[in-house]
């Protein structure tokens, strides 16, 4: 039944000519037309017999795919690719086309099938949304591809256990074998999901084989292609499942079982792994020193990072994972998902809040979790406080791994990461390294692994790219498709009048207006993106949606809890008419680093609960976070004289094209040629276009420290010297040389950025004086591993001068670890330890007032006041813009009362600014620094104010109740505050009052409706968690000696207990005693027999069972 090779290749050679891809890219481009709902009268003149002639040129394909396919293996790549060719055409030809509705579904059946079959799960999932077939077997695969397991169950069971046959003629009787066949292979792979027994798989190969030789003798041609398709499905089905892949890399532990067992129950089932999940396998579960994971945007790197976790902890279940991620935001995002994943394993994961300080709230947190998420600066802290950290962490997961080059703070944490690496190093810890935009991974895994070898990469995402420019040319926006045949959408969007309001300008009337309306236009199939570098200009494009959306456009249908709580820190934090609120009630999110941090934590939240209309954002959001988008709009890509480069381009753009909801992700880039004369900036913008378009120039990954080295270098030309004097003054200290003292303070400055890691690093991995350690940790470096070769040994040189000045500075071990403990530059850090004495009389006056009965807000209020006017002297060259210290002393008292910053804005309007950078980071780094300085069992008292002082500032928050309660979830400072004064709370840590919130008596303790809201979503998140318990009473068969799993399934009323394969089946009758029927077609329920009473068991391991 299938094609001879040579006629396969004889026909492929056909099918490859012009002619026919020129009928495939006209499908292709018809298809961009009809999703967008172009006028017909715009398309181009496309081939009239256009349907037909590509879906005959789709089922040849097919026909020579299965056909290759049934001749060789499975991972045959040739094979799948025809398939999924075969798909496209398909899918592109009838998804969007009004005019085929007889044949219609039938075909996008088979597209879907073939995309399957082609390892294109996410892309079948949207080729058979909203299809609708009038048999049985088409219905049961549509279930079984999009994932509707308990719908597929029941279907399966009404057509396995109907036995009414005698009045069928003969093709109708073929026709009833062939479904009730295909149900019983149905519920066969059911139980594999749950079982992972290769056997299931055999008997049903065994089955289609058979049913496809009926259908070829009996003449039945859409059930024989059918079935060919469905065994080629099955197939890739057991080689991309995690039963199959993850042995020999992960072995079948009861841990990964009930992992795997997890991922089917959950309310989308994941079953499979994507191919650039598989191919990520070897490097992620392997044995090596780690390694850098390099996939698409979208492309899993999430589920690999998951899945390393699994392994460390299956194999060491006393260890930690540390798991760095860049930003807040996004270290948030990952706690949700691992925990969704970890948590019903007994596996905790937290996150720890905050900067640059560590607090006793934080040391409590990593005493009961496996999982730690931080920012690269908090980790730090923490292991230079004296956690001890790196003793239990096994695992090291470095997310957005690309995040470095020239900026303070990316230095700062590769000075970190190259300590991090050694350490490592030393004590066998793994290191993965992330990101999606990586041209050089070879050299970061050089770096991390000693090894360049060890990178997984893969260009597989799930789904397509479609590239195009955004034309406004001062009347119209014309949409130019960038792929063959060049499609396009003239006259997208027309100037016209507004049609209300009292606007006598045309709408759209310049280029943000005309971004605008084509986003509202295209989130009519997706979730649309703006993306400005500049997040002063998100505001306007904010206003210019708005005014495309008409009049008096609906409220958008957020989930309403979520809405309320977002509601309500707007309020707190925004003027009543802010933009921000504005728009979001239409579904229009605006997204920058300039939010206030509880509104972007809620405004982020938000956008989980439910995909937006449309997201207005700059770099924070679209690098930060991973939020569903269907089109990505490149506004500006300048967020000053200069754009973005290529790698953040990409990193932003890779998000366009959401799985199991968009076929194809769309970048298009805007392009104002409104302004003939302007012909020199629009020919440079059409270049950066084709630049950015062009992925293969992506900008590589360089290190900043070796941005720091060079610049020594070109300092030493600049100043006429040789490069080794300057290595020599460096290791003098810049004692005895004639050189300007402005000059020694710039070389410092520079220094600043890496000098507490070489101290910090020297106390890990040196022994006194000896610094045979620089060579051993930066010889392979990402700096000297980039480093120009003849400058290679000179920097090494110039780092291990840098440490021996550091120790002649620094002689003392003690105050050397209290000056890497405290985590400020080294400048600073000296400077504090001066003073101690004067930090030392602060806290003991700060105990007085209190103990002498002066309001403890005033006290804090003092020693805060006095902290600032010291490092306003001593800390000004590494703190930026502080504020004027009148300011100050204004804002200081309502910031740490809890007060919200509306209210605090009409005192100062430049509070965000200060909230965010002098409060929420800057201030509270220098406090935690004085904590360091003090003994934490010698002077555990001072320790403690300075520590918990920190944290006031940090948060805003005036004591450690209201402090516990915001970083146990509740992100308002207003409802962390309202809380902390029922007594409930009082002496609690951060998991016992999650507990607390989670089980909160509201009957018994008058709280607020906003404060109701927060415990609200507690108990919310603990009902997505899914845990649940089924009651259900043992019972026996008599004169019955079955003894292997029984599935219970209900078909036409009737209940059955049936084997896996359904050769064994009885009938039983619900009762109340046993209601049968409240359970039946769950898919991780079975019964089990022990001594021939049948108990009933659950695979997923958030099912507790009960026995009455």
């Amino acid at each position: 039944m299938s094609l001879p090779i040579e006629y396969i290749r004889e026909l492929l050679a056909e099918v490859s000519n012009d002619k026919i891809e020129n009928i495939i890219t006209q499908t292709d481009a018809r298809r961009i037309l009809q999703e967008v709902k172009e006028d017909s009268e715009n398309y181009p003149n496309f081939d009239v017999s256009l349907t037909e002639k590509a879906t005959h040129i789709a089922y040849l394909l097919i026909s020579c795919g299965c056909s290759l396919l049934a001749q060789e293996n499975i991972k045959s790549g040739e094979g799948l690719l025809i398939l999924e060719k075969a798909g496209k055409i398909l899918s592109d030809n009838f998804k969007y086309n009004s005019e085929e509705m007889d044949t219609k579904d039938n075909n996008l059946l088979i597209s879907g099938m073939a995309l399957y079959a082609a390892k294109q799960f996410s892309r079948s999932f949207i080729v058979l949304d909203n299809v609708n077939l009038d048999f049985s077997v088409g219905q049961m695969i549509i279930l079984f591809l999009k994932k509707d397991f308990m719908s597929l169950i029941k279907m399966a069971s009404s057509i396995f256990f109907i036995r009414e046959t005698e009045e069928l003629d003969i093709q109708e009787f073929d026709d009833w074998v062939i479904s009730h066949e295909i149900a019983r292979c149905f519920l066969i792979i059911i139980d594999f999901m749950y079982t992972g027994n290769e056997d299931n798989f055999r008997l049903v190969n065994d089955i289609l084989e058979k049913l496809e030789k009926i259908s070829f003798e009996s003449n039945l041609t859409l059930n024989w292609l059918i079935i060919r398709l469905l065994k080629i499905i099955f197939l890739t089905y057991q080689d991309v499942t995690f039963w199959s892949t993850l042995p020999p890399f992960l072995p079948l532990s009861s841990m990964t079982t009930n992992y795997i067992r997890l991922l089917c129950s959950l309310k989308s089932p994941i079953t499979e792994l994507w191919p650039s999940q598989t191919e990520s396998l070897p490097l992620a579960l392997g044995n090596s020193k780690g390694g850098v994971v390099n996939l698409r945007t979208s492309g899993g790197k999430t589920r690999v990072a998951e899945l390393a976790i699994l392994k460390m902890l299956t194999e060491n279940p006393a260890s930690k994972v540390l798991y760095l991620a860049p930003f807040r935001s996004l270290a948030f995002e990952i706690e949700q998902s691992l925990s969704m994943i970890f948590e019903p394993l007994d596996i905790t994961v937290s996150q720890l809040y905050g900067g640059s300080t560590a607090n006793v709230s934080d040391f409590e947190i990593i005493g009961f979790s496996q999982v730690i998420i931080a920012t690269p600066e908090k980790a730090k802290a923490l292991i230079r406080s004296g956690t001890e950290l790196e003793n239990e962490v096994k695992l090291i997961i470095i997310d957005e791994g690309h995040l470095f080059g020239a900026e303070k703070r990316h230095i700062k944490n590769e000075m970190f990461f190259n300590h991090l690496q050694k350490i490592s190093d030393l004590k066998g810890i793994r290191m993965l390294l992330l990101s999606a935009v990586l041209p050089n991974a070879s050299e970061l895994a050089k770096w991390l692994t000693n090894d360049s070898s060890l990178v997984a990469k893969s260009d597989w995402k799930p789904s397509l790219e479609r590239l195009g420019l955004l034309i406004w040319n001062g009347n119209q926006v014309n949409l130019e498709w960038k792929s063959e045949g060049s499609p396009f959408n003239p006259s997208f969007i027309k100037k016209a009048p507004l049609g209300y309001g009292r606007r006598r300008n045309l709408f759209p009337n310049k280029k943000n207006e005309a971004v605008a309306a084509t986003a509202v236009r295209l989130s009519k199939i997706g979730t649309v993106m703006i993306y400005s570098a500049r997040a002063n200009s998100i505001d306007g494009l904010a206003e210019n949606v708005l005014l495309a959306l008409g009049e008096n456009p609906e409220d958008f249908p957020w989930d309403f809890l979520q809405w309320r709580i977002f509601e309500n820190i707007c309020k707190e934090e925004l003027s009543d008419d802010d933009i921000v609120l504005v728009a979001a009630r239409k579904g229009i999110i605006c997204h920058s680093n300039r939010l206030p941090a509880q509104v972007r934590i809620a405004i982020e939240k938000l956008m989980r609960s439910k995909e937006a209309l449309i997201i207005i954002a700059s770099s924070t959001l679209a690098q930060g976070v991973n939020i569903g988008i269907s089109t990505v709009i490149v506004s500006t890509p300048y967020y000053s004289a200069e754009p973005i480069n290529n790698r953040d381009f990409w990193n932003i753009c890779g998000r366009a094209g959401r799985a199991f909801s968009d076929v194809e992700g769309k970048i298009l880039y805007a392009i104002d040629t409104s302004d003939a004369k302007d012909e020199w900036q629009i020919k440079k913008d059409y270049q950066l276009a084709q630049n950015y378009f062009n992925d293969q120039q992506m900008k590589k990954v360089e290190s900043g420290l070796l941005l720091v080295l060079n610049h020594f270098n070109s300092l030493s030309a600049q100043l006429g010297i040789d490069f080794s004097f300057l290595i020599e003054m460096v290791a003098n200290d810049f004692i005895k040389y004639n050189i300007a003292d402005d000059t020694v303070n710039r070389i410092n400055n520079f220094f600043d950025l890496i000098d507490d890691e070489l101290l910090a690093m020297h106390e890990n991995l040196g022994n006194n004086f000896n610094l045979d350690w620089v060579d051993d940790t930066f010889r392979n470096s990402l700096a000297i591993i980039q480093a120009d070769r003849g400058n290679k040994e000179l920097y090494i040189l110039l780092l291990k001068s840098r440490a021996n000045a550091l120790l002649k500075r620094m002689p003392d071990r003690t105050i050397r670890k209290k000056a890497i403990a405290s985590g400020v530059p080294l400048s600073v850090a000296k400077a504090l330890i001066d003073d101690s004495e004067y930090f030392r009389n602060l806290s003991f006056n700060f105990i007085d007032s209190i103990q002498s009965g002066e309001n403890k807000s005033e006290a804090i209020n003092v020693i805060l006041q006095n902290i600032e006017l010291w490092s306003r002297q001593n800390a000004g060259t590494v703190i930026e813009n502080i504020p004027d210290q009148s300011v100050l002393n204004v804002i200081r008292q309502p910031w740490l009362s809890g007060m919200p910053l509306k209210e605090i804005r009409k005192i100062d309007r430049n509070i965000d600014d200060i909230a965010k950078n002098y409060y929420g980071f800057n201030l509270p780094w220098i406090v935690n620094a004085i904590a360091q300085i003090f003994d934490k069992e010698a002077e555990e008292e001072i320790n403690k104010i300075y520590s918990n002082l920190a944290i006031f500032v940090e948060l805003g928050l005036p004591d450690m109740t209201a402090v516990n309660i915001y970083l146990a979830g509740v992100r308002s400072r207003n409802i962390a505050l309202e809380l902390s004064s029922k007594e409930i709370f009082n002496d609690r840590n951060v998991s016992q009052i999650k507990r607390l919130l989670t089980n909160f008596p509201s009957e018994d303790i008058k709280i607020t409706d906003a404060a109701n809201l927060w415990i609200n979503n507690f108990s919310e998140n603990i009902d997505l968690k899914g845990n649940q318990t089924i009651s259900f009473s043992a019972f026996t068969i008599e004169s019955d000696s079955y003894n292997g799993r029984l599935y219970i399934r209900e078909a036409n009323q009737k209940c059955f207990l049936t084997s896996v394969d359904g050769y064994y089946n009885i009938s039983v009758r619900s009762t109340l005693d046993l209601p049968f029927v409240k359970i039946a077609n769950i898919p991780d329920l079975y019964f089990e027999s022990t001594d021939n009473i049948w108990y009933l068991k659950s695979y997923n391991p958030q099912v507790r069972i009960n026995y009455n």
